[in-house]
């Protein structure tokens, strides 16, 4: 992956111009940046609870929780925010495991950027975000994940959702972007892999950190 900024950027002008059809990007909302650090812990219980959980400072105070449910890396994760969690670095463990009942393990903080560009489909209404990611670990800012998402937003509609429909538009989205990136020489392969895969490859690569 190029640099990220450099990459979105491209994106955005692409889409700006009508490359892909049909699609232009999201009016007053057409990009965003985000730079977080991020505490995750992988949740490996209960079984129904599977997942991770992510605390993420504010500009404000206290902390946003993260919360994302899957057993193994697909598509479709449930994922949910909770807002001013008022908890500092040395009781996240405790927070997690008391007062959430969960069953955890602590994993390499790590530092987030990230570009989001915004896509909207002019017939559909459905939003689709284009993020630029690259993660780099706090202890050790050599050790880097860096991938560009897909991931349905939302939907400007006063129209019924028709699931089927969202995901063939996401589908054509998906399509364009992987040959976009391929073209450049950005995109190595298509996976689902998730921020809890990576620190646990991280982990079992070097087991210090």
């Amino acid at each position: 992956m190029p640099d990220i900024w450099a990459a979105s950027m491209e994106l955005l002008r692409a889409l700006r111009v009508g490359e892909l059809e049909g699609c232009r990007p999201e009016y007053r909302e057409e990009f965003q940046i985000h730079h977080t650090e991020n505490h995750l812990f992988d949740v490996v219980g209960p079984e129904r609870e599977l997942g991770y959980a992510s605390f993420i400072p504010t500009v404000s105070a206290g902390y946003v929780l993260k919360r994302k449910w899957f057993a193994e890396d697909a598509f479709a994760r449930r994922e949910e925010l909770t807002s001013r969690v008022d908890v500092g670095p040395d009781g996240f463990e405790e927070y997690l495991r008391t007062k959430l009942g969960l069953d955890v393990r602590a994993m390499p903080p790590f530092q987030r950027v990230r570009y989001d560009v915004q896509c909207e489909s002019m017939r559909t209404g459905h939003v689709f975000g284009i993020f630029f990611d690259r993660c780099s670990l706090l202890a050790a800012p050599d050790v880097v994940l860096s991938q560009c998402e897909l991931e349905y937003r939302r939907s400007r509609s006063v129209l019924d959702d028709d699931q089927g429909e969202l995901l063939r538009e996401m589908d054509r989205v998906d399509e364009w972007l992987r040959r976009y990136l391929s073209a450049r020489g950005w995109a190595k392969e298509r996976t689902f892999y998730s921020k809890r895969s990576f620190l646990r490859d991280v982990v079992t690569a070097r087991p210090t950190l």
